[in-house]
């Protein structure tokens, strides 16, 4: 839906953009005495197009994007368990110079891997009938390996020489927190049951600006030929702790829905980097951004309300907190998506919800090739899939 979700709630799946609207999973009880919990899991595929008005570049990848579980606590309490990846590091670059007719060629490679989590607890719970608040605590963690190395060869002896160079480890660990707040009334009564209203949701999360702590060890490295590290020629040149303050992001959303056939949502972020500070303690390039988005949703008619087939749509415009020669960088995308119900654990409990097979797809542009910017035009593919059973279920023996 755009990336939308920050006030629209959904009794058939997990919010992770707002953790005051946990709540709303509770409800799917047509059986009132029956809590449910959900679990979830995903993947997602990119593939890219970077363009400097020059050279073109092209590159694919598949990754795991989140798992989660959420659970009921008691009848106003909902928590969720997730694991998800908070940045990921993969790039692979060579180099070759010939020095003139002499024969002899230095090769440089330029290799970076690793990435970082994000673990998090949340909790939503029902103040009143209508209002609820929520609060993500989440614990980044992880680590990245650069490496620089460099081998001269001479093309007369078929026989390379050793490759010399310097490997940066560095390990991240920090905590972050995001409180949010929901509140749901009826904007249209109906004389028909619950479902039919026509409702209006507010709401809105903010995510702290948080410290990170890393770990940056710089080591001398030697490589044989067969590309293996010789450990008794590694030199430790320097271990550095450093501090980084992330930046701190507001959001707030406002939806309608009518809940067995449609909802409609725009968010609005605002993306402060003020405070921002790399490792370095520096502010780099970047400005504070915003984002619009804009979803919807449609079920599709059938015999029963769990069995209806759900489609999306959504878009979103960004000014990116990007700043390359004079210009803040924007970046524009368009969803498309559905969710099919593929059946229950148990077919004799009707009442119960549907797994579900969700997806998405994404297409987008990130810059231009005007001022000698560069153009990241990107497709990206979604897929999860969704349980739910019964939460600690009681057998009775009589």
């Amino acid at each position: 839906m755009g990336g939308v979700g920050v006030a629209s709630p959904n009794l058939e799946y997990i919010n992770f953009l707002n953790p005051a609207l946990l709540t709303t999973n509770r409800r799917l009880n047509l059986d009132t005495t029956i809590k449910y919990t959900m679990f979830e899991g995903a993947l997602y595929g990119v593939g890219r197009s970077i363009n400097d008005g020059t050279l073109k570049q092209q590159s694919k990848s598949v990754n795991f994007q989140y798992l989660n579980i959420a659970f009921p606590v008691s009848n106003r309490w909902t928590s969720s368990v997730s694991l998800s990846p908070y940045s990921n590091m993969s790039y692979d670059y060579y180099s070759k110079v010939a020095f003139g007719t002499s024969g002899i060629v230095s090769s440089t490679s330029n290799i970076g891997t690793g990435g970082l989590y994000n673990a998090s607890f949340a909790n939503g719970v029902d103040l009143t009938k209508n209002f609820s608040a929520g609060l993500t605590a989440s614990y980044v963690f992880g680590s990245t390996n650069e490496d620089f190395f460099t081998q001269v060869t001479s093309l007369d002896v078929d026989v390379q020489d050793q490759q010399y160079g310097i490997r940066q480890r560095t390990s991240y660990s920090g905590f972050n927190f995001k409180p949010g707040v929901a509140y749901r009334n009826i904007l249209k009564p109906s004389t028909k049951e619950e479902q039919e209203h026509i409702y209006y949701n507010l709401g809105a999360t903010y995510d702290f600006s948080a410290g990170l702590t890393s770990r940056r060890e710089l080591t001398r490295q030697r490589k044989n030929d067969k590309n293996f590290v010789d450990t008794s020629a590694v030199t430790v040149i320097s271990n550095t702790k450093m501090h980084a303050v992330l930046p701190s992001i507001f959001t707030v959303g406002f939806s309608i829905d009518k809940p067995v056939d449609w909802s409609i949502g725009v968010d609005l972020t605002y993306l402060n980097f003020s405070k921002y500070k790399n490792f370095d303690a520096e502010t780099d390039n970047f400005k504070n951004g915003y984002k619009i988005a804009l979803g919807g949703e449609y079920k599709l008619k059938g015999q029963e309300v769990l069995k209806m087939p759900i489609v999306r749509a959504g878009l979103s415009y960004q000014r990116t907190p990007f700043y390359f020669n004079g210009t803040q960088l924007n970046d524009f995308s368009v969803s498309l998506g559905g969710s099919l119900p593929v059946g229950r654990k148990d077919a004799r409990y009707k009442s119960k919800p549907l797994s579900r097979l969700n997806v998405a797809l994404v297409a987008g542009q990130r810059g231009s090739t005007n001022d000698g910017l560069i153009r990241d035009r990107y497709f990206q593919v979604y897929l999860s899939f969704q349980t739910i059973d019964k939460w600690f279920e009681r057998r009775r023996i009589e």
